[in-house]
């Protein structure tokens, strides 16, 4: 049996709990099931992916021929990587914070969709 002799820091580790928990759904949709969240009109590679790709990613510096990056200028190498690229952009480690870049919630949820509902070349 477990006594706890400071109720304080008990409440304390549990706000905090809660805090972190938030945090890491800032994205109401990430709430959502599978189905609703990306709807029945899936994100497309020519119509949005390449556009994200090509302004956040496929830039001097970056992922282009010639770095020593995946290039990602090439369509095959993004669907290729779609699980990475899906990964990455999620997780806010991409486009890189030194880039001054950032995807804006529409094109994190046009890339999540797109990967999740097969990473089509359409």
């Amino acid at each position: 049996m477990m006594v706890i002799k400071n109720p304080c820091s008990t409440c304390l580790w549990v706000m905090l709990a809660c805090t972190l928990c938030y945090c890491t759904t800032e994205n109401e949709a990430d709430l959502l099931p599978e189905e609703e969240r990306c709807g029945e009109q899936p994100a497309s590679l020519a119509g949005d992916i390449i556009p994200i790709i090509n302004q956040n990613c496929a830039i001097s510096g970056c992922h282009i021929l010639g770095s020593e990056r995946v290039n990602l200028s090439v369509s095959e190498n993004i669907i290729q990587y779609a699980n990475q690229i899906r990964d990455f952009t999620q997780s806010g480690f991409m486009p890189a914070p030194e880039s001054g870049k950032q995807l804006t919630d529409a094109e994190l949820e046009s890339v999540y969709c797109w990967v999740e509902n097969g990473a089509m070349d359409n």
